[in-house]
């Protein structure tokens, strides 16, 4: 796992245990497989070949197995203290019983204070680089190489406005809590880090992504902007597609929307969903049609081939420069492309009036790219913001973290900020010092690395739409306050199909069914017996009854309103005081009568089985 993941660490592991998975990179999951279960079925293949050849010395094979248990469990102690010591378990779980009050003493409300636009508002084109550093950048523009590998990034940065922690090219320090993409994300738009105990409730499993919370999405959608979130990837992957269509009401535009409006073939896939040189064309295409309405646009874009591990390369990637250092060569490609695509905004008529900002989600998890640069060098992810109508009071030399983005962005925009803070973000344009450079950024580290009174609360009043009740499952329908009974839903957390709906039958007693189902409609239905979606149906038999003759009905297939009919009824019920009496029988043609579903009411329609859509 640590082979795969070199730079994991718990806060980015709790989150991804809670938030959805779906999405994540096939290359990315057949790299651990490579890594780790490959060398597992080798020993494993190599152990069961001693066995056979030694199964007749009895002896020997008795050692031979007592030298295997002794090693497995040492293999396992050092694999588990590896990866305890290697994680910092200790440190985490001590500090998460340990509190701050930082969050609480400094949280500014965003709804609560005044935010005022100018007259005409201004468009605002945010593209997230994944994984995107300054630290790429030659030694003499403010890089920790010999070899500039960021050449039209950092010329972007240098020619316009690049906060930064030196005098020359830097950026932001990214927190605890922000050290992955949705952490990322979420503290640029929400001036937090991304929080969640161990504890909490399942992110997959809610219906919106902290509600409570105003961010950069709600300010803007309230400003009257119309705003998309375009990717490469499947939005649905530790919870992007929630959170942004929560606050701001974004159009999402992800891999299966390509799909769906038939820009790239069913099926196709490549690296995280399709590559970056389509993400822009798309990105040009969908910001011609949207510059032509009268509203103002917030359109965010995030891309995806510089992420760990090595990236992806392209046809446009330079091999011949690079030669062995493939990840240097995806680097310096994406930061091509990027520079491209804001040579061809320049050319269009709307980006007059529209600030660009261009920001690293997060540090770099390739494992070994930057393990040979200077230890006294401090890395920072990568920002600039073009054509902006203000200028900052101090760019350079500034103590800084990826929060202090949120309310950055907004006065990018022209919009006056009351006190110059947003979440714990800092408007980098005024004079007002960040909390990083108030408590130094270390202490501020530190403290929100503690557990947190606010985010707990937080956390306590997600409400899930799916619950856990025994070994079953129930529907929570939030709207109603009310659990599903009797009745088809359609939530899925998992986005397990490309329309990001699944199918699900809750029963009378407000249980999700699994197996294969009778319903009301006479069919049968076949439901996942691990997450209840629905797999098959409606059929008119069930696969799995066809090979086999009847010879008796008992009291349990009633439910399943099978073939049954009076004269069986007489012989296993017989003197029941269920209820059951002439009005619960239907006529068939050969004059038998057959029991209804014993679970409908009469209001009920027994032929209605469209879903119902909750989301």
């Amino acid at each position: 796992m640590l082979a795969t993941w070199a730079h994991l660490d718990m806060e980015e592991l709790v989150y991804h245990l809670k938030a959805p998975l779906e999405g994540t990179s096939k290359d990315v999951l057949w790299s651990y497989v490579w890594s780790c279960g490959m060398i597992s079925f080798a020993v494993l293949a190599i152990l069961i070949a001693l066995f056979i050849i030694l199964r007749h010395r009895k002896k020997v094979e008795i050692i031979l197995g007592c030298i295997c248990i002794a090693l497995g469990i040492a293999l396992s102690s050092y694999s588990l203290y590896n990866v305890w010591t290697t994680l910092d378990i200790d440190t985490y779980l001590h500090i998460q019983n340990s509190y701050s009050t930082l969050i609480e003493d400094n949280y500014v409300n965003p709804s609560q204070t005044t935010i005022t636009f100018p007259e005409k508002k201004r468009n605002l084109i945010y593209i997230y680089l994944e994984s995107m550093e300054s630290t790429y950048s030659d030694k003499k523009d403010g890089g920790a190489y010999d070899h500039n590998f960021i050449p039209a990034l950092t010329n972007l940065a240098l020619d316009n406005i690049n906060f930064s922690n030196s005098d020359k090219l830097g950026g932001a320090y990214p927190t605890t809590g922000t050290t992955w993409t949705m952490g990322g994300l979420f503290a640029q738009t929400s001036g937090l880090p991304l929080k969640l105990s161990i504890q909490g409730n399942e992110m997959a499993y809610q219906d919106s992504f902290f509600p409570q919370l105003s961010t950069l999405g709600d300010v803007l959608n309230e400003a009257g902007y119309k705003q998309y979130f375009m990717m490469g990837s499947d939005a649905a992957f530790g919870g992007r597609k929630n959170y942004f269509t929560s606050h701001g009401d974004y159009e999402i535009d992800d891999y299966y929307w390509a799909i769906s409006e038939g820009l790239i073939p069913e099926g196709y896939y490549q690296w995280w969903g399709y590559e970056d040189a389509k993400l822009f064309e798309y990105a040009k295409d969908k910001l011609t049609e949207i510059s032509k309405n009268d509203e103002p646009f917030n359109f965010s874009m995030l891309t995806v081939a510089t992420h760990f591990e090595d990236g992806y390369k392209c046809d446009e990637c330079d091999e011949k420069q690079y030669g062995d250092d493939h990840y240097g060569m995806v680097i310096d490609c994406s930061s091509s492309r990027v520079s491209e695509f804001i040579d061809w905004i320049k050319e269009q008529p709307f980006y007059e009036n529209t600030t660009i900002i261009l920001s690293g989600d997060h540090l770099t998890m390739d494992s070994d790219f930057c393990e040979n640069i200077d230890e006294d060098y401090q890395r920072s992810t990568y920002n600039a913001i073009l054509n902006s109508p203000i200028l900052p009071v101090h760019e350079k030399n500034r103590i800084f973290t990826t929060m202090d983005m949120f309310p950055t962005t907004l006065a990018s925009l022209g919009a006056v900020i009351d006190g110059d803070r947003l979440g714990l973000g800092t408007n980098l344009f005024s004079d007002k010092p960040t909390l990083a450079e108030e408590l130094g950024f270390d202490e501020l580290n530190r403290q929100l690395s503690m557990g947190s009174r606010f985010f707990d609360e937080l956390d306590a009043d997600l409400t899930p739409v799916w619950v856990g009740d025994g070994e079953y499952q129930k529907f929570y329908i939030k709207e109603e306050d009310r659990f599903a009974n009797n009745e088809w839903v359609t939530y899925n957390p998992h986005q397990l199909w490309a329309d990001g709906k699944q199918s699900y039958f809750i029963d009378k007693d407000g249980h999700a069914v699994s197996g294969w189902q009778k319903l009301e409609d006479g069919k049968w239905y076949h439901f996942s017996e691990s997450d209840y979606h629905l797999i098959e149906g409606p059929c008119d038999t069930n696969p799995e009854l066809e090979e086999e003759t009847p010879d008796s009905t008992s009291v349990s297939d009633i439910s399943s309103a099978s073939s049954f009919t009076e004269n069986d009824l007489d012989s296993t019920v017989e003197s029941s005081s269920s209820g059951i009496d002439e009005d619960d029988f239907s006529e068939n043609e050969d004059n038998s009568k057959t029991i209804r579903h014993l679970g409908s009411s009469a209001e009920d329609d027994p032929h209605d089985l469209s879903p119902i859509d909750y989301q």
